[in-house]
């Protein structure tokens, strides 16, 4: 049973997660304040999953000390990341990874990669779904590659680079079919290639399309997460419909390199009881991100395999040389 079910009551579940962690009681931590640095600007994703995560430290009172936030933008993510990185061995330095955290050190010489992190948890995973519209003749993943392995199909997404064209790639390289891929400019954009019948099908994070799928004007094919979105449980993986892989952006969290294992274990339970409190699954249903988690060196992992897809990807469509 899970700490939400047990404890219904705030105060009650404040006290719950502000216990001392067993295995940290003769660890001499934290004894000075938290600095976590946003590498984005304010308003965006990345700085709306660190703040939710701040307020829960504060307002469970998870972290004994105070904590600075600082948004340090620059380089699509490169300033703030290459800050953290520079802070090896200072366990006081925390940040939140998202898309660029992967991306930027792939097209641009950075000086860090996410090897040069202390891995945390992976707290949400940012999915893209396959959708096209509901008068589509299209019901399944399987009933759209049946028509795009002998038919021109079209599909849109954000940007020549992004995820999406990733998704989109992965998908078409798993099943065997060609497709052409069409840029907008940004989400709004996007939405309005496949409501103008523009092209066949988005691939789309959720929160873009979600207010088009509960109209009922778009169908959701496939998932891209390896397990089912926990906002949108319906909707089945690519794995589930025989497409084997899965891709999703990391919304972790990550410390400098060079860190004590007693530290990085003390953080890994501390996210697992912030991901437990109601502000958290209601941050993950506003903002339709799936809540399967993944802590520690098994964060790494996901890491790399996620990264190895970015990379491959990128380099077959030469936006790296």
């Amino acid at each position: 049973m899970s700490l939400l079910k047990k404890f219904a009551a705030v105060p009650v579940m404040a006290a719950v997660l502000a216990s001392p962690l067993s295995f940290a009681k003769d660890l001499d931590y934290p004894t000075k304040r938290l600095n976590y640095t946003i590498a984005f600007g304010p308003g965006g994703g990345n700085d709306l999953m660190s703040r939710t995560v701040v307020d829960i430290l504060k307002k469970y009172k998870l972290y004994g000390k105070n904590i600075r936030v600082d948004n340090l933008a620059g380089g699509s993510g490169a300033v703030g990341f290459n800050y953290v990185a520079q802070q090896s061995g200072n366990p006081y330095h925390l940040t939140s990874t998202s898309g660029n955290f992967l991306g930027t050190p792939l097209v641009s010489n950075t000086g860090w990669t996410y090897e040069d992190f202390t891995p945390i948890g992976l707290l949400a995973q940012d999915a893209m779904f396959i959708v096209v519209r509901t008068d589509s003749p299209f019901e399944s993943a399987k009933d759209f590659v049946e028509y795009a392995k002998n038919n021109r199909i079209t599909i849109g997404g954000t940007g020549a680079a992004g995820p999406e064209r990733v998704v989109a790639s992965l998908f078409a390289e798993t099943a065997g079919f060609t497709f052409d891929y069409v840029p907008s400019q940004d989400g709004g954009g996007m939405v309005t290639s496949l409501t103008s019948k523009s092209v066949d099908a988005i691939a789309a994070n959720p929160s873009e399309v979600s207010g088009q799928i509960k109209a009922g004007n778009f169908r959701p094919l496939a998932y891209s997460e390896a397990q089912r979105s926990t906002v949108y449980k319906d909707v089945p993986t690519f794995k589930e419909q025989g497409y084997d892989f899965a891709f999703s952006l990391p919304r972790g969290v990550v410390m400098p390199n060079d860190l004590d294992e007693d530290i990085q274990q003390w953080w890994v339970e501390t996210m697992k009881k912030v991901v437990e409190t109601p502000e958290w699954k209601e941050y993950l249903t506003t903002n339709s991100l799936s809540g399967n988690t993944v802590w520690g060196d098994d964060f790494a992992k996901n890491l790399a395999a996620t990264n190895a897809d970015f990379k491959r990807v990128l380099t077959n469509i030469g936006a790296i040389k």
